[in-house]
């Protein structure tokens, strides 16, 4: 077994909320007391953020992504759909890239695609066992594909970072200016 180049240092929830909807009235699988939830015209809203050391830009290593997950009926929408639960919940990642396989924007992806799966997991485990013990029982979110967005989000990433380095070189080749103090006469 060789060990990732990738390592997940740890995953911590910065805000959990599961409210249960009390006018819902949906259908339960028969198998299970769990909903039985299509999940067609539900909008899942998310938040997203990447930081690392701007200080070592040149080869960012550690890396904090954020995800944040909402789900509320709109209230405004005549299709709306009622949902068993109301959810925002933002969890966040902490990670360190040790090798040099992935530079650049396939960095950025690498880091993206996983944060994205490492948050989302927890995020479904969590509303699920929270759920389990609600009035409507247990909700399980969907499978997601966030490999279109982390591909999307690394290209920006990238940009921002070259941005970044260009307007250090900026820095470091401009001189200093020298003031020449004026001369009062007293």
């Amino acid at each position: 077994m060789k060990a990732a180049s990738l390592s997940i240092t740890k995953v911590e929830f910065i805000h959990v909320k599961v409210e249960s909807n009390s006018d819902f009235e949906g259908e339960h699988s028969s198998e299970f007391y769990q909903l039985d939830f299509p999940f067609d015209g539900v909008t899942f809203q998310r938040r997203m953020s990447l930081q690392y050391d701007k200080a070592k830009s040149e080869d960012p290593r550690t890396f904090i992504f954020g995800l944040n997950i909402m789900l509320e009926e709109d209230e405004e929408d005549p299709d709306n759909k009622p949902l068993p639960y109301r959810i925002d919940i933002k969890a966040v990642v902490y990670m360190r890239y040790a090798s040099s396989q992935y530079q650049g924007m396939e960095r950025f992806r690498a880091i993206r695609a996983t944060g994205y799966s490492i948050l989302y997991g927890a995020i479904r485990e969590m509303v699920s066992n929270l759920t389990a013990r609600g009035p409507h029982g247990m909700w399980s979110l969907p499978a997601a594909d966030f490999n279109a967005a982390a591909a999307e989000e690394a290209t920006r990433d990238e940009e921002r970072r070259q941005e970044y380095l260009a307007k250090q070189v900026d820095l470091v080749g401009k001189k200093p200016v020298k003031r020449v103090k004026k001369k009062t006469e007293g």
